[in-house]
């Protein structure tokens, strides 16, 4: 039941604010599911737990967070890239990883500063160059469908019939950062996100030098991040989520 539960609420509630985490908290509690006691750790409610491997009970994060130390020779000039593990990073870093070992696409959204794009570089860095190929592309308010096309098509080779995919026989994660900066069209949707949309639904773009011909690829997996919306933020559309 505990595995259900976190499950529940990183695939159901996993893109709820704070405060709406705090609601289903307390509405499971309500409840009488079996959720971590918080004692010891103020405004804390399950999202701020795990189910430990070995003994299904209930953990809190912090136990992940590995300790940490300047280990340079000049702080001041190494600064601005430290990067300090918090509970926050850990959990982040899990799920990311978690998703990404089941092929499943990855956006995370969040306000500036809050280590979106340094948490999926993380990811990049961590892999195998022997297997996996990275591949980073920002978007802008001028990246058009056709751009995006071009690169994806650019970073892959023929394997066989009208199957694509990286060089090599390797693996390619494709992060797009700002993803929702494409410019909004009049009738309020982003055509360059429907590209990047059909890429991770149908696993393919099609041939722009034969119309009707689909270019299959596989072994790519997009991941991306992208500012709150509001505040001068666009969102994306519905059919991008």
């Amino acid at each position: 039941m505990r595995v259900f539960t976190y499950a529940l609420i990183w695939s159901v509630g996993g893109i709820l604010e704070p405060v709406d985490r705090a609601r289903v908290d307390g509405f499971l509690r309500e409840r009488g599911v079996d959720l971590p006691d918080p004692e010891g750790h103020e405004d804390a409610t399950v999202y701020d737990f795990f189910v430990h491997d070995t003994t299904c009970d209930w953990s809190h994060w912090d136990e992940r967070v590995p300790e940490w130390s300047y280990q340079g020779d000049d702080l001041a000039a190494d600064f601005p890239s430290i990067t300090i593990p918090t509970v926050d990073s850990v959990r982040t870093m899990f799920i990311l990883e978690t998703s990404m070992l089941r092929q499943r696409a990855v956006l995370l959204v969040g306000g500036p500063g809050t280590a979106k794009t340094t948490s999926i570089l993380q990811v990049l860095a961590k892999q195998d160059p022997a297997s996996v190929l990275a591949k980073k592309i920002s978007f802008s308010a001028a990246t058009t469908p056709l751009i995006f096309q071009r690169t994806v098509e650019g970073s892959v080779e023929k394997r066989q019939g009208k199957t694509f995919g990286p060089p090599g026989g390797k693996r390619m994660l494709v992060f797009v950062d700002d993803i929702s900066m494409p410019e909004i069209n009049t009738w309020g949707d982003q055509p360059t996100l429907e590209i990047v949309r059909q890429l991770i639904e149908q696993g393919g773009l099609y041939n722009l030098q034969k119309p009707g011909e689909i270019m299959q690829i596989v072994d790519l997996l997009v991941l991306g991040c992208m500012l709150h919306p509001g505040g001068g933020k666009q969102d994306i559309p519905n059919r991008a989520k």
